[in-house]
């Protein structure tokens, strides 16, 4: 078998497992967000829970959605230009260009949650303060969380680029895990809390995010470093 032939069976190898693993982390983070907010709903008001579900993972997806899709798209379809093996997209991808697109998403993140966020706050009706108290903080939590994220998107490019199949159901999983976690103990320790309870566990599934990619792409150029110099 050629050597063409074996990347391609590797790209078609890696594509099936990938294909796999996002089944079972769309299933369980279906599963675990049902058995979430079933449980959460004895501690919080409905509205509440409404107000979180709706409102605002809307404006965070919407930010997320508005200022990454585009360059997503634009930066993986060089991958698709003939290059199976690693050395072959190494040699079609112009890395320094593409990194340097993938970094103006920070900016035209920036810009939409500005926009996303005053919409919300001011455009949009609010909630009765009475029974759903911080929600304009809790505005602007989602919407910098679903901005920070950004930081992380050139190495989930690079993730996918390479074909890092178990990195996106690593970092997600672990960090949907974290923000389970840290939504039951806090709605169960302090109920009174409200939103600011939700906040702090979108906080820190977008801490958990950021780290899970930087850490293990820390670790691979450590590694590479090490078996170069061996």
């Amino acid at each position: 078998m050629s050597k063409s032939n074996k990347d391609i069976n590797t790209v078609l190898a890696s594509a099936s497992k990938l294909a796999s693993y996002n089944m079972l982390l769309q299933l369980s983070f279906r599963v675990l967000t049902f058995i979430l907010n079933a449980f959460v709903l004895r501690h919080v008001t409905k509205e509440t829970l409404g107000v979180v579900n709706v409102r605002l993972l809307l404006l965070y997806s919407t930010i997320l959605f508005m200022s990454r899709e585009a360059f997503r798209r634009a930066c993986l379809s060089s991958r698709d230009d003939g290059a199976v093996g690693e050395k072959d997209i190494k040699k079609k991808v112009k890395w320094k260009q593409t990194i340097n697109l993938l970094w103006c998403m920070v900016p035209v993140g920036i810009v939409w949650t500005i926009i996303l966020v005053y919409c919300w706050r001011n455009l949009f009706e609010n909630p009765d303060p009475a029974e759903i108290p911080h929600y304009p903080l809790a505005v602007v939590i989602f919407g910098c969380c679903a901005c920070v994220e950004l930081i992380a998107e050139p190495l989930w490019v690079l993730a996918q680029v390479f074909l890092f199949v178990k990195l996106k159901v690593v970092a997600e999983g672990l960090a949907i895990l974290i923000k389970c976690l840290v939504t039951v103990s806090l709605v169960v320790a302090f109920p009174q809390w409200g939103l600011v309870s939700f906040c702090i566990a979108q906080v820190s599934f977008s801490i958990t995010y950021i780290c899970a990619y930087y850490g293990y792409f820390i670790w691979f150029i450590k590694s590479k470093k090490s078996k170069q110099s061996d």
